[in-house]
């Protein structure tokens, strides 16, 4: 049985307080800022953002039982549109970030069109090959506008006089606004008819389809949608960020972290992505900086695995357990 089937139904039977949780992401992660200097933990955590949206995207397709292997594809698209249009084009890197992830959405609406009648795994291993066929479109075809394997830079979204640590801080707050952007989207989508037509696509197809739900139209949704955040997260990384792009971004490590990250923190909720993308991204660099590249890769995996056998619904579960003992607790005592 997969992960996916053992999720809780989105949306859960108790309402979450979707409004209070992201102000206290916007608070805690602005009091952050204003306590924190250190630019190498801002970078970090403007990293965990940033992915947190990618994370989001992966998990929107697989509310509808649409897992992607190869979502790179539309985080490298995304990535590449905003930059040409910034930088070949002239248009404000603000707006073009918004704009470049038009492409993505259209090719994972095309995608999904195409792979109508392939469910799940099956589906994976479809977008796992468009990866392998769009990197090679980007050099080869394409060469000539994308530089090939050296990439191209990209304007930041900044302006240029601003110093370094002015930078860090505004590219740590612009990361922090559009992941806690990208979480209320996620869960007014999944709290609405639409995020509960998905849920019973993903549940049983037939019998989504059999109670009126238009089944090819909310999967070419999801998808849809999925390939624009994803877009969203590599446009917002090239401009703050990384300041290039080059074709190693579709790369299959890059089309597996948005999976371990959503499987850890909570597949199916739109809290879970957030989490899993903190923990384990801050896991995995305390564990590089302290134990070097091999160590940290077993250890990092025998921690992924500890949590599918242990909190197969992921660790917001934990996080929701523990809260509810210590409202239960405040209340008694």
């Amino acid at each position: 049985m997969s992960p996916a089937r053992r999720a809780p139904a989105p949306g859960g039977r108790r309402r979450r307080p979707v409004a209070l949780i992201a102000l206290g992401m916007l608070v805690a992660g602005g009091l952050f800022a204003a306590l924190v200097r250190d630019q190498f933990t801002l970078q970090i955590l403007t990293f965990v953002f940033i992915f947190a949206i990618y994370a989001q995207s992966w998990n929107l397709a697989a509310h509808s039982g649409q897992y992607s292997l190869g979502h790179a594809t539309f985080l490298g698209l995304g990535a590449y549109a905003s930059v040409l249009l910034a930088g070949r084009l002239g248009i404000p890197v603000a707006l073009a970030m918004f704009i470049g992830p038009l492409l993505p959405a259209l090719v994972a609406l095309g995608i999904a069109r195409l792979c109508l009648r392939l469910r799940e795994w099956y589906l994976g291993m479809v977008t796992f090959g468009f990866t392998a066929i769009v990197q090679v479109l980007v050099v080869e075809q394409f060469g000539w506008l994308t530089n090939r394997w050296d990439g191209v830079e990209a304007r930041s979204l900044w302006p240029g006089a601003l110093s370094v640590e002015t930078v860090g801080v505004l590219s740590y707050l612009a990361a922090l606004a559009l992941m806690v952007g990208s979480y209320l989207f996620a869960a007014a989508m999944m709290g609405s008819k639409t995020g509960l037509a998905l849920a019973a696509i993903h549940d049983n197809e037939l019998v989504a389809r059999v109670s009126g739900v238009n089944v090819r139209g909310y999967r070419l949704l999801a998808m849809t949608v999925s390939g624009y955040l994803a877009g969203l997260a590599g446009a917002l990384n090239s401009h703050t960020l990384t300041r290039h792009i080059s074709p190693g971004i579709f790369g299959i490590e890059d089309s597996i972290w948005p999976l371990l990250y959503t499987i850890a923190g909570g597949l199916r909720t739109p809290e879970g992505p957030i989490l899993g993308t903190l923990i384990v991204r801050v896991f995995w660099e305390w564990t590089l900086r302290e134990l070097g590249g091999f160590e940290s890769l077993i250890l990092i995996g025998a921690a992924l695995a500890l949590i599918v056998m242990f909190f197969p619904q992921g660790l917001y579960v934990l996080v929701t357990r523990v809260a509810e003992w210590t409202r239960t607790r405040v209340r008694a005592g």
